[in-house]
């Protein structure tokens, strides 16, 4: 029997493609989408170099399906049962941190270490 998460991954993946057709398929969180990587790489390359912009676009388009969940979260919350959110926000918790994170190294743009306004190990 599938889980909360195997549910949600096929519902977002239904909700783009009632809107994006067979494009939907790039946001499959097991095919990285190559056209993503490469328009990434490619806009980053005069600044960065190529091999630096490919290894910025691996981090910003890896885990497409998070990125799609989250959007497809906000433009139909309704379609989603509380488990789901849960399920969703969870894997996205976990995995798309430390991409970005590395995707802002990689770039230089500052990070922090806690929420701007936060002293470190307050949470808010």
């Amino acid at each position: 029997m599938d889980d909360s998460l195997d549910a949600v991954k096929r519902k977002v993946l239904a909700i783009f493609q009632e809107m994006a057709g067979e494009r939907a398929q790039r946001l499959d969180g097991s095919v990285l989408s190559s056209a993503a990587m490469d328009a990434i790489t490619s806009s980053l390359a005069a600044q960065h170099g190529w091999e630096k912009a490919a290894d910025i676009a691996l981090h910003m388009a890896c885990r497409n399906w998070d990125a799609a969940f989250i959007v497809a979260l906000h433009l139909f919350p309704e379609r989603f049962s509380p488990e789901e959110i849960n399920d969703g926000l969870g894997l996205f918790r976990v995995h798309a941190p430390n991409h970005i994170r590395e995707a802002c190294r990689l770039t230089e743009t500052y990070v922090w270490e806690c929420f701007p306004g936060e002293s470190e190990g307050q949470i808010p």
